[in-house]
């Protein structure tokens, strides 16, 4: 089954933006983070009956798990 990530333009660019945020936080490279990021989102995302909050839920996940060292991102 193929997810579409991203519903329209203001999705992808309220997506978009929360990656922008999260590699700036972090110190990492958008095009690193960007995998994982949709990877976490496309597992919420199977779920979620209201997508507004999703970039904030998938970025906290995003961070959370590379802070405890659950996930490593070059």
């Amino acid at each position: 089954m193929v997810t579409i990530l991203y519903r329209t333009e203001a999705e992808k660019r309220q997506h978009s933006s929360a990656i922008d945020m999260l590699a700036n936080d972090l110190g990492i490279a958008e095009d690193s983070i960007k995998p994982f990021y949709e990877n976490e989102l496309r597992e919420l995302q199977e779920h979620a009956q209201i997508r507004t909050f999703l970039s904030i839920l998938v970025s906290r996940r995003v961070k959370e798990k590379i802070d405890n060292g659950l996930a490593y991102i070059p």
